[in-house]
């Protein structure tokens, strides 16, 4: 951590479905030395993809998603552009990155919006994919995306140190830094203060803002401009925070059980939800599966995610379904990237392609 500067980390060892070690070592601010603990919440960045998927499925168990309906037939939203090829998207596309959705596409330039290629043909990282994905479930479920996951995944699973309201005011939250400074950039809260003064205005907590009021306070931002056409604050893509035994408690589902909560998915969901759909790489054991990601190495199955806001942070999480293990890494700095893959090897004995491989080749 010190060669890399980075100021703060959480690592949390999972042995056989129990947390079997954790460790909480720096700051989670380098101006004030506020010393991290096993319960300062960090930025988790995609790594947010993975929880909202779980949180997708459980819709999918419900009955109130077809994976292979378009999502036009729930909701076309308004930023999309006049393109066919959008009419044939689902949901089992956004989850394993086949949309072709780019990452991220510009309101301004209605084309970057369009598919890069026929769904379902190609893997291809998509941030775009999962944020119409949240409007969809938004949309069926009637509540914001915080307030949904609440419901539906953090007060069932205990989590009670996470949230996707891009939002907060706890003081226990880790600051995202670069070179091992505090970033210029800190996502939500460059506009914590506007947001939160806002939501006392309304009399309505941002965890239960929907898009609409995100939209809302976009408007009440620039009034002399015309209101926004979406707003990517809580972002089912990257907006969630939430401390290392709250992600370790996410990753111990992943794993068959036979005390399956009802709450929880299916045994079949579960399933396929950690089964290769999609090669990232055609020959390299590297797939997607719904959510996760996936790859098989000498010792077996990995699937988890991993994550980086701008830098400023560094996540991963790992898990071994069929031996129950699972491996929690959260640094508040993007060279934490470095020091995590040193982690990895030292503790699983290998290294896994996501570290070096390039995930988006030349489509032929």
């Amino acid at each position: 951590m010190a060669a890399a500067c980075v100021p703060g980390l959480c690592a949390i060892l999972v042995r056989n479905g129990k947390i079997a070690w954790v460790r909480a070592v720096g700051v989670a601010k380098v101006e004030g030395g506020l010393p991290l603990n096993q319960d300062t919440m960090f930025e988790a960045a995609s790594i947010s993809k993975a929880v909202f998927a779980y949180i997708a499925l459980q819709l999918a168990d419900r009955g109130a998603l077809d994976l292979d309906k378009p999502l036009v037939d729930y909701l076309r939203p308004n930023y999309l552009p006049d393109d066919a090829a959008l009419a044939t998207i689902t949901a089992r596309h956004v989850l394993t990155h086949t949309s072709g959705l780019p990452n991220w596409g510009e309101d301004s330039k209605p084309a970057s919006l369009a598919p890069q290629f026929t769904p379902g043909t190609h893997f291809s990282y998509s941030g775009e994919g999962l944020f119409w994905l949240q409007l969809v479930a938004e949309h069926l479920t009637g509540l914001g995306l915080d307030a949904m996951a609440r419901k539906m995944l953090f007060v069932p699973a205990g989590m009670t140190r996470s949230t996707f309201a891009a939002y907060t005011e706890d003081t226990n939250v880790s600051w995202g830094h670069v070179g091992g400074r505090v970033a210029k950039r800190q996502g939500w809260r460059d506009w914590s203060a506007f947001i939160g003064g806002l939501a006392r205005e309304w009399g309505k907590p941002v965890q239960d803002w929907t898009q609409a009021d995100w939209i809302r306070a976009g408007g009440a931002f620039d009034p002399k401009s015309p209101p926004p056409k979406r707003v990517l604050f809580a972002n089912a893509a990257a907006s969630l925070v939430l401390s290392a035994p709250d992600l370790a408690k996410f990753m111990m589902l992943l794993s068959p059980r036979r005390d399956r909560a009802p709450w929880e998915l299916k045994e079949t969901t579960r399933a396929e939800m950690t089964t290769p759909a999609v090669a990232v790489r055609e020959g390299v054991p590297h797939w997607w599966g719904l959510g996760v990601e996936i790859e098989e190495g000498t010792n077996g199955r990995r699937v988890g995610h991993e994550g980086n806001n701008d830098g400023r942070c560094a996540t991963y999480c790992g898990a071994e379904p069929v031996t129950g293990d699972a491996l929690v890494i959260m640094a508040n700095d993007g060279a934490g990237f470095g020091v995590y893959q040193r982690m990895v090897r030292a503790i699983t004995g290998r290294d896994q392609f996501s570290f070096f491989a390039n995930e988006n080749p030349p489509i032929s």
